[in-house]
């Protein structure tokens, strides 16, 4: 509205007063337009003008001087909706010289409040993209610490993805390199011993054997079966899984190893039957990653062949 809606029962300038500081209320509390706008500006000011003449007069206004500073302090906060309502930043100095050009009141100067806020989200900005930029930085230089080289894992995942590709020459040379930052290594020698094994080089006996001595009878038959399953050596893998159930306690990454190779084979029933006996192991034994990843393994298997029910673990 552009003028105050004045009621019947103002009788005197604090009752004026009142009804502006009610008027303003009631704008900052609902949507703003350009006429809204205007009506806060013209209120406002008005309710000024009253209240620093009645208190100039000695008249207790304590209570609307509460009402004032709220409301001004919600102008302050609102500048950006308010300054956007009237039209901008130009359009809104226009209106408040219109109205009050001798007032230079914060609450009044709204378009400083407005690029303060503005500066203020700016260096906000800048301060965030240059914690960015040292953060990025630092990574940088000291990403031989946070994040070492792993040649050996490296080399690994390089022979792994060579060999889901059949590619035999290529997983060697990813081992040999590995091998040139960490001679003798038992896990590259496990995975190159085998593959050489399979081409029939002669050279696999004696690097296998270094490699068995490396890692221990148990961990150099999983590294080795793993390489075969890559290599479609299923048999073998059987072999050496159903070896190590046999030796080693608590076998459960035999038996995992064993049901790939079975599945692999199409033999879902025994795989199956593997899978429930590597389960039962890792809950007793308390290995819940390698439980969680056979049940769903087992799940997979049970939707491949539906009726082929679960059976106790042998």
């Amino acid at each position: 509205m552009s003028k105050l809606q004045q009621p019947s029962l103002i009788l005197n300038e604090g009752d004026r007063l009142r009804a502006y500081l009610a008027e303003c209320e009631k704008v900052l509390a609902t949507p703003l337009d350009a006429n809204s706008a205007q009506a806060l500006l013209r209120s406002t000011a008005e309710a000024h003008r009253l209240l620093t003449a009645l208190r100039a007069a000695g008249t207790d206004v304590r209570a609307e001087a509460a009402r004032w500073q709220t409301v001004t302090e919600r102008m302050v906060k609102d500048a950006g909706r308010i300054v956007a309502a009237a039209g901008g930043e130009r359009q809104f100095i226009a209106l408040r010289e219109q109205i009050a050009p001798e007032l230079d009141e914060p609450w009044w100067l709204l378009e400083a409040a407005v690029a303060a806020n503005r500066r203020r989200l700016m260096r906000q900005a800048l301060a965030g993209l240059v914690v960015v930029a040292i953060l990025g930085l630092a990574g940088f230089l000291l990403r031989d610490v946070l994040f070492p080289p792993n040649p050996v894992g490296d080399a690994v995942f390089a022979a792994q993805s060579a060999l889901q590709q059949g590619d035999a020459l290529r997983a060697l040379e990813a081992l040999d390199q590995g091998l040139q930052a960490s001679p003798d290594h038992p896990t590259l020698l496990a995975w190159k011993g085998t593959i050489l094994e399979a081409r029939g080089d002669p050279a696999a006996v004696g690097i296998l054997e270094a490699a068995r001595l490396g890692l221990g009878e148990r961990d150099y038959l999983l590294e080795r079966s793993q390489a075969n399953l890559l290599l479609g050596r299923h048999d073998r893998v059987i072999a050496d899984m159903t070896y190590a159930i046999e030796r080693f306690a608590d076998p459960a990454d035999a038996y995992l190893m064993r049901a790939t190779a079975l599945e692999q084979q199409g033999n879902i029933p025994l795989a199956i039957r593997d899978l429930e006996a590597a389960a039962a192991i890792a809950e007793r034994s308390g290995n819940d990653a390698l439980f969680a990843t056979v049940r769903v393994r087992l799940g997979m298997l049970l939707q491949i062949a539906p009726g082929l029910l679960p059976t106790p673990a042998p």
